[in-house]
């Protein structure tokens, strides 16, 4: 082995095996590792609420750029996609929302059943 480098997996400290082998010592548990997924997921969905909030205003402010036909057709056509983005991320971050509380009660879950089922994902 070149120098520097462990020539045993004994010599690497995250590698050597402990009372449930070597995974035991190196990964979180289960419930601990859903939970920090399920923090993620709320973090994700507080900034999904964000942006449709931006969307919301964005579309509240927004003025015509002028009167012209074309400019009041631009100025509808802007709105509508402004309030499409909106909806999207409402439902967006509803669905991720869902998603971290059914990653918490799966890690409840686990504590005195064991993990043996797979999340079911709505559609």
């Amino acid at each position: 082995m070149p120098e520097g480098r462990g020539s045993r997996i004994g010599d690497t400290p995250g590698l050597r095996p402990g009372p449930g082998g070597f995974a035991a010592r190196t990964h979180p548990q289960k419930p601990d590792r859903l939970r920090a997924a399920a923090d993620l997921l709320d973090q994700a969905a507080a900034a999904d609420d964000k942006a449709a909030g931006r969307f919301a205003e964005a579309r509240v402010d927004s003025t015509p750029f002028g009167i012209s036909p074309q400019a009041r057709e631009l100025a509808a056509r802007w709105a509508t996609a402004l309030a499409a983005r909106e909806a999207d991320a409402r439902v967006l971050g509803d669905a991720t929302s869902d998603l971290a509380g059914r990653l918490r009660m799966a890690a409840v879950s686990t504590r005195s059943t064991g993990f043996r089922g797979r999340l079911a994902v709505a559609p």
